[in-house]
């Protein structure tokens, strides 16, 4: 599955089992409701700062969104 689908999915199913709303989410990532319930439906590429805040806010760890196709940079490892 692509990386935005994956992660639009996960987003989602974090928000639902947090019980939060999709307005509340985007006031704490700082963007707009209708910027993140795109993002949640996959209809939008964010920028990779707007998906960190997201993450942040979700509790999401980026790392899990990664190709790991490519074993040399199996090492590779998103702080955020």
């Amino acid at each position: 599955m692509h990386i935005l689908a994956n992660f639009a999915r996960a987003v989602s199913e974090a928000r639902e089992s947090k019980h939060w709303s999709q307005e509340k989410v985007a006031e704490l990532a700082d963007i707009s409701t209708r910027w993140y319930q795109q993002i949640e439906k996959g209809d939008v590429s964010a920028g990779f700062e707007i998906c960190v805040r997201v993450a942040r806010v979700l509790g999401l760890d980026l790392n899990q969104f990664l190709d790991k196709g490519d074993k040399s940079d199996a090492d590779t490892v998103l702080h955020v």
